[in-house]
């Protein structure tokens, strides 16, 4: 595999010298147990490796290039603020000591490395201060909170470790900075997202956010909902370049938060700085090589950001594009039929135009088109039985933030489209079989969603009454559609002597439309009683048109700083939370319609044909008082009471530690419910299904000089549920067999996980060392029989252990003042440990029980050329 990637600083260097400023990426060892390879070769190639990274210890050390800072600063309900003073210095100060005003977001340009401590003062509210250590050409980031002023205070600028934040939600923040050099080199948003305690990527691909799929979480960018509105899914999340930060908040208990009972994914976007800079990584494509011979393209992934002043102090601009080809093989099938084949483009493009110090436009724009063959390819299901997928989404926001009245007034709007297309390699029947699959996949559709949504806000200067209230209130006018057409084939189930033991024919019905308005309006007040206890408490009501009901959602937390020196701090609340309804759920009585028939062994029919209509029922048991509407077809409202409770403290610079434990229970899910009862044989779509999910975590954050990071985090987890749920059987790709509705283990839940990742330097040896370390329980999975109905309990067997050590090692020099050199090289799955990646779970499998499939060591070289 060879790759060339081509990059330039992030404006790091005066500007006479960034014309001429480049960097080039060649991989220069790609990896993964060819065939052919005996262990002295091995050992050879490491050897190799090894000198590579290693050979030029008598080159001239590498000068510090200084670095850039941007500082966010935002109040405790997360709205950015203008005019406060930002100053940026060293300890003993110097002449490099910074100071500005800030509109949100400010950026300073030149810093020396070392460590900077940042304090931001404004009139009413209480001083906030944090250290960062400004590394070699790095683009830092830092967030900020400003609480209401309780009472005078005297800022102390010393060299104590700064306070923790004092706000009841539990939040997990991270920056591209930290991350981007990781050996998984992600992307995009998603792919950094499993770094974070109680989110994993099951094997479907899709995220799990506390034990539960996409459709159950909110996914905003600037405070906006972008998920599909159609089936509840993040879809192709904005490119890791073109983001500020992104924060994943398990219990928000700020009512401007809606739509989930899982958690939210809060993305901010990035502007231009006030110097022009550019990104090209991976121009070139990887070539695969399997057995000393070149296979054509693996994958090509490059990636260019752009970004700056379009008038300086004014208007800024900044761009992130990523295009990706991508061959992806799966270990249980064999070449060249094990590979999906991915072709998509992700661009965000962010406009930013500063009227005045109090008045700021920005405009968005996301375009990802994306094409994808052969998805879900594994073992039981090859090429021909899975589908494909084509999708093409935009959205456009237009967000107005003004200063007024000593507040802030947050006006957007944003139009997004959301189309898909899930087709099949042929028209054949689908087979299923213990033993695999073979035929076609049964379900193409035709999809076109969209969705227009206006949010208002207002964040009135703080008040004065038994402390300080912060008041925050805002409303929302959303406007969806759905519109499509499905083209279901049959599907039949054999015997592992394909011997016919039933068949599933459909019905398809014509094209549906949908449509859909959802009202929403909140009110929060941040209430800092003393310096040491504050308050966050308010109420959100929401109403769906297609719902037909009135949900309100009451919420409260608190944070208290029991000791003097404000570094620790104690946080707990509750609140009710509710699901945004796909509207696919509401497109199911337009479903094709199935009619089962039942063979014997000599291949006669059983009885009659059994035909299945879909019908929307509602919710038949108990309703939340909180919950207000009549029990009509449709009328659900999915809802999820929380609590949590959390302590977090800063040792020292080094250390942070978290601790925090959240209890979920969520009730009125809408789950799909076989009525086997009855002449005419139902499928009924109900609002009984319900979930559990609590959660324990700790998490050690150690910091030192130069960059220096280690982030430990132990997750202790339990996920159970209706297993039926709508998203099994609606949207993209549905599973074709319905079951009985049991209540068991979700298919995601891990008991147990431990994550270790960050950033080593080995000064003496000029190192860098980026780990990744992950242990935990396999993924429970469900035993059938050869009728594909459930053996026993299902999801109460599991995949082995899982366990996987990857690292990239990383070395830059300086051979002139012009040149620099940087070798790398990134090894996964370090101990070779197996790693399971299917199971025969079907009992009339001859090989029942038996896990199979690992992907072993591999290995990864790169070299890079700055001039």
């Amino acid at each position: 595999m060879v790759r060339l990637k081509v990059s330039a600083p992030h404006g790091l260097l005066p500007l006479r010298n960034q014309l001429a400023t480049r960097r080039i990426h060649l991989d220069i060892l790609s990896y993964s147990n060819m065939p052919g390879m005996n262990r002295s070769e091995i050992r050879f190639s490491l050897v190799i490796a090894a000198a590579l990274i290693s050979f030029l210890p008598t080159l001239r050390s590498q000068t510090c290039t200084p670095g850039e800072l941007r500082v966010v600063v935002a109040d405790s309900q997360e709205s950015p603020v203008f005019g406060a003073e930002i100053v940026v210095s060293q300890q003993p100060p110097s002449a490099n000591d910074r100071t500005a005003k800030t509109n949100g977001t400010t950026d300073f340009e030149q810093l020396p490395c070392g460590t900077w401590l940042v304090t931001v003062t404004k009139e009413g509210f209480e001083p906030a201060l944090k250290s960062i250590q400004i590394t070699s050409g790095t683009r830092a980031e830092v967030a900020l909170v400003l609480n209401p002023r309780i009472q005078s205070s005297k800022l102390d600028v010393t060299e104590k470790a700064p306070p923790v934040e004092q706000v009841s939600t539990n939040s997990t923040e991270i920056h591209p900075a930290e991350v981007k050099d990781l050996p998984t080199n992600p992307a995009t948003v998603s792919d950094a997202l499993p770094l974070i305690p109680g989110v994993i990527r099951g094997f479907d691909g899709e995220l799990k956010l506390d034990g539960v799929g996409e459709q159950r979480s909110a996914f905003v960018i600037n405070q906006t909902d972008v998920t599909d509105p159609a089936t509840g899914k993040f879809g192709q999340t904005v490119p890791v370049d073109a983001v500020e930060s992104v924060t994943v908040l398990s219990t928000p208990f700020l009512p401007q938060y809606g739509r989930f009972t899982a958690g939210v994914i809060a993305v901010e976007t990035r502007r231009g700085g006030e110097k022009w800079h550019y990104d090209l990584n991976d121009p070139f494509p990887d070539f695969r090589i399997r057995s000393y011979h070149m296979r054509g393209i693996r994958n090509e992934t490059p990636r260019f950001a752009l970004g700056g002043p379009l008038i300086h102090n004014r208007v800024y601009f900044n761009t992130a594009i990523n295009y990706v080809y991508q061959r992806d093989s799966v270990r249980t099938q064999p070449f060249p039929f094990n590979e999906s084949k991915r072709q998509s483009i992700n661009s965000f493009t962010e406009l930013d135009w500063i009227i005045t110090p109090k008045q700021i436009l920005t405009a968005t724009l996301h375009i990802s088109p994306q094409h994808t063959n052969f998805v879900n390819l594994d073992y039981f299901n090859p090429q021909p039985t899975v589908p494909n997928y084509a999708q093409h989404n935009i959205v456009g926001t237009a967000a107005h933030h003004y200063g007024l009245l000593g507040g802030i007034l947050d006006t957007s709007l944003s139009i997004q489209r959301f189309d898909a297309k899930i087709g099949a390699q042929g028209d054949a029947p689908l087979i299923v079989t213990p033993l695999g699959n073979r035929g076609n996949f049964f379900g193409p559709q035709n999809r076109n969603a969209s969705r227009v949504e206006w949010l208002e806000t207002y964040s009135p200067k703080p008040l004065r009454a038994f402390g300080t209230h912060q008041i925050k209130f805002g409303n929302s006018l959303t406007a969806s559609g759905d519109n499509g057409r499905f083209e279901y084939h049959s599907v039949d189930i054999e015997s592992s002597a394909s011997r016919l033991l039933q068949s599933i024919d459909f019905t398809n019905q014509g094209p549906y439309t949908r449509n859909d308005l959802e009202v929403t309006a909140f009110v929060q007040d941040h209430w800092s009683l003393t310096p040491a206890l504050s308050f966050d408490y308010g109420g959100r009501i929401e109403h769906q048109r297609l719902a037909d009901s009135l949900r309100i959602a009451p919420r409260a937390g608190l944070a208290w700083n029991p000791f003097t020196g404000e570094r620790t701090v104690f946080r707990a609340g509750y609140g009710q939370f509710y699901d945004h309804l796909p509207l696919d759920i509401y497109t199911f009585s337009r479903y094709p319609l199935r009619t089962i028939t039942n063979y014997a062994s000599d291949g006669t029919v059983i009885g009659e044909p059994i035909p299945y209509i879909n019908v929307i029922g509602s919710i038949t048991g108990p309703r939340s008082f909180l919950v207000h509407g009549q029990r009509v077809a449709g009328a659900f409202a999915p809802r999820g009471a929380t609590w949590n409770a959390g302590v977090e403290h800063i040792f020292s610079r080094l250390l942070r530690v978290r601790a925090s434990y959240t209890d979920s229970h969520s009730v009125g899910l809408v789950a799909l419910e076989p009525d086997q009862n009855g002449a005419t044989r139902e499928i009924v779509l109900n609002g009984d299904g319900k979930s559990y999910y609590r959660q324990g975590d700790i998490t050690a954050r150690f910091t030192w000089r130069d960059g220096q990071n280690m982030v430990l985090t132990y997750t202790r987890s339990r996920a159970e549920g209706s297993l039926n749920t709508f998203d099994t059987f609606l949207g993209n790709f549905p599973t074709a067999i319905i079951r009985s509705n049991e209540y068991s283990n979700l298919p995601a839940d891990l008991p147990n996980r431990f994550l270790a990742w960050g950033r080593l330097n080995f000064p003496k040896y000029k190192l860098q060392v980026l780990p990744i370390v992950e242990y935990r329980n396999g993924f429970p999975y469900t035993r059938v029989d050869q009728f594909q109905n459930y053996v026993g309990v299902p999801n109460i067997t599991r995949y082995p252990n899982f366990f996987s050590l990857d690292t990239r090692i990383i070395r830059d020099f300086k051979v002139s003042s012009k040149y620099t050199v940087r070798l790398s090289l990134s090894a996964f799955n370090i101990t070779n440990h197996f790693n399971a990646l299917d199971v025969h779970a079907n009992s009339a499998d001859p090989q029942y029980g038996v896990f199979f499939g690992n992907y072993h060591r591999r290995y990864r070289g790169d070299f890079e050329f700055v001039f």
